[in-house]
């Protein structure tokens, strides 16, 4: 594991200071690898004593070994970045296998940031809901679509909130404490979920967010986040390991009551096959 992962998988438990610091570690690691500690503090600003305390956090001995770490982390990056890329259109060979692996490696590296507490609470979350609202623009949609037509299935109440003010005012105004906000959003859209967020925090509505970095914004307001994808990814990257996650809490949301959901699932296996019974007679007559 490098030192910007373990910095992520401390991060909820630094000082507010120490936050300041271990964001400039994971994404400007060049400037604390080329400063001093007083000149780091200054760029950031905290204290130098805050920096040295973060240090200390991190179970360092002091920052000259902080900065070791990191030359040695931004070592590793630069011998990975001589590879020779994938390009789209390129013919090769092993392609395939070497996305695959890809995706691989993305849902390894979701598992090793979920909490079992914070899993088991999350399924309690979405059987108990009355009513489930799924937020998810852009790249994310994908992933919001899966979500919801799954929890569809399974005879839950859920509304798949529109990327148009009107719907969203429309969906926010419905929202009470007995309400399940369930937010997957990226860095890039980041900005258009903030004020849903908030807005929803402020009327008591439960909210379960998963987005693609330890230290984004969106954690102030959700009362759990799952954190998916690997280091360096695109973010639609991450899609492979946010579905995956939302799968594995679906199927431990059905343990919960699994007479109740596999009942809902063969009543809509029957709803279809009256359907395409109807298409098919319908046919016939014309």
């Amino acid at each position: 594991m490098s030192f910007s992962d373990e910095v992520k998988k401390r991060f909820i438990r630094l000082s507010r200071g120490q936050r300041k610091v271990a964001q400039l570690v994971i994404e400007n690691p060049h400037v604390v690898a080329t400063h001093i500690a007083s000149e780091v503090g200054k760029i950031i600003g905290v204290s130098e004593s805050t920096v040295i305390r973060f240090c200390y956090a991190m179970d360092l001995s002091g920052y000259s070994e902080l900065q070791e770490r990191i030359r040695k982390d931004l070592s590793e990056t630069e011998k990975v970045a001589t590879k020779e890329p994938i390009y789209a259109g390129k013919k090769h060979e092993y392609l395939f296998s070497e996305v695959m692996n890809g995706d691989v490696s993305s849902i390894l590296n979701t598992i090793q940031y979920v909490d079992a507490d914070s899993f088991q609470k999350a399924t309690l979350y979405l059987h108990k809901a009355n009513d489930i609202y799924v937020l998810g623009f852009r790249q994310c949609a994908p992933t919001a679509s899966y979500l919801t037509s799954i929890l569809e299935n399974l005879g839950k109440k859920v509304t798949q909130i529109k990327f148009n003010v009107e719907d969203i005012l429309k969906q926010m105004n419905k929202m009470d404490k007995d309400s399940l906000l369930f937010v997957i959003a990226y860095d890039s859209v980041l900005e258009d979920v903030l004020t849903i967020a908030k807005i929803a925090k402020n009327k008591n509505v439960k909210l379960i967010a998963i987005t693609n970095s330890t230290i984004s914004p969106l954690r102030d307001y959700a009362e759990i986040n799952f954190v998916v994808g690997a280091q360096k990814q695109f973010a639609f990257e991450g899609n492979t390991a946010a579905n995956s996650i939302t799968h594995a809490l679906i199927e431990g949301m059905m343990i919960l009551n699994r007479n109740y959901y596999r009942k809902c699932l063969k009543c809509d296996t029957l709803l279809h096959y009256d359907f395409n019974l109807l298409e098919k007679q319908s046919a016939a007559t014309k």
